[in-house]
């Protein structure tokens, strides 16, 4: 049961992610800022994101199992908790690289929304 819990987790999370960033503002901020990667084509991107996905669902098992916490709530505000992390990441792009503040909140955004769904899905099946 376990793995299907992180498979689900990395899928919606995976989804949450396009449907935020398929939004027209969200579309037209990114494209905006963004700068291309040529020579990464875009399947191999996706991968990428699944993977990351992926790998932070079994982060938040990991941690779950080894603290001995189970459910859906539980594991939602672990996800809330570990937002703390690509939130100060993104802090430093905006100090640092000059990120524009909208685009590292939609990023964060992104991030928040992962790991509260990652959590909630991965708690509900330990």
């Amino acid at each position: 049961m376990i793995i299907l819990g992180v498979a689900l987790a990395t899928i919606a999370s995976f989804i949450a992610s396009a449907a935020l960033y398929a939004l027209p503002p969200v579309a037209r901020l990114i494209a905006a800022s963004s700068t291309p990667r040529p020579g990464i084509p875009v399947v191999v991107q996706m991968l990428l994101v699944v993977l990351r996905s992926l790998v932070m669902s079994l982060l938040v098992l990991g941690i779950m199992a080894a603290a001995g916490w189970h459910g859906a709530l539980v594991g939602a505000v672990l996800g809330l908790a570990l937002a703390s992390l690509p939130a100060v990441l993104l802090l430093g792009s905006v100090v640092h690289e000059n990120t524009p503040i909208p685009v590292a909140l939609v990023h964060f955004t992104d991030w928040l929304i992962k790991l509260v769904t990652i959590g909630a899905l991965v708690g509900a099946f330990i």
